[in-house]
């Protein structure tokens, strides 16, 4: 199977890396592109494991989330919820019934239009389609999604 030629593409933030060869040597290549051009992920795993958890090591609750980040506007607020879905409570997709349902838990004030807001954001990258499920369309953060709600949470924490 190494005989086996493959490409792999990997984009990682604004760097994108194209290796071709035999499966064993693209696998190769690229671990060593990343690890030596890749970002740091320790900032904000740190970042992440800081406000994901309350004092006593607990998952934070959406309302202690959403108010260590202090998203600005509703888009803020829906891809700080969708992070705090994925990340915080492990959904690996959610709906906007669930990002509506999160933000009432949280007590925020109802999203003007959930649908309008999720479709702004697939088209900005930061959320993409995950097929559909019994309670309609799910999403899921793409990287940018998830690197753009790490930098909110890295700037409360500077």
């Amino acid at each position: 199977m190494s005989d086996e030629k493959v490409t792999l593409k990997v984009q990682i933030g604004g760097v994108s890396v194209e290796v071709s060869g035999s499966s064993e040597y693209a696998e190769n290549k690229l671990d060593e592109l990343i690890q030596k051009y890749g970002p740091s992920r320790s900032t904000s795993q740190s970042a992440h494991a800081s406000i994901s958890t309350n004092a006593t090591g607990k998952p934070s609750s959406p309302s202690e989330f959403i108010k260590k980040i202090s998203p600005k506007n509703q888009s803020e607020k829906a891809i700080v919820l969708a992070y705090y879905l994925e990340k915080v409570k492990g959904m690996d997709k959610f709906t906007t019934a669930d990002l509506t349902a999160v933000g009432r838990n949280a007590k925020q004030p109802k999203f003007t239009n959930i649908s309008d807001t999720v479709a702004k954001q697939v088209q900005q990258g930061l959320l993409m389609g995950a097929g559909d499920t019994e309670s309609g369309r799910a999403y899921v953060l793409t990287t940018t999604g998830e690197e753009y709600v790490e930098n909110l949470i890295n700037s409360k924490h500077e």
